[in-house]
């Protein structure tokens, strides 16, 4: 990660937090920044994760409650590329 991408900002730790994230990124081999930024990363993601879910439960319940919609299901792998080609 190239450091002109990045942006300083500033968190407060408690001591005790902080000690264990030093310690934890130094076995690690990395700088408390990166152990930071990839938890951010990791958390962001499993956020957004989350929301896609929630949303496909919302369009979920929509579909199976439509009658028009669940009639649909029934195509399913139908092939109509070949339909009125007798």
């Amino acid at each position: 990660m190239k450091k002109d991408l990045l942006v300083r900002t500033q968190v407060l730790l408690e001591p005790e937090q902080l000690k264990a994230l030093s310690l934890l990124a130094e076995e690690q081999g990395k700088s408390v920044s990166a152990l930071l930024r990839e938890w951010v990363a990791a958390g962001l993601h499993a956020q957004k994760q989350k929301r896609l879910a929630e949303a496909a439960l919302s369009l979920s319940e929509a579909y199976y409650s439509d009658g028009d919609l669940v009639g649909y299901a029934a195509l399913d792998g139908e092939d109509f590329s070949m339909q009125g080609q007798s």
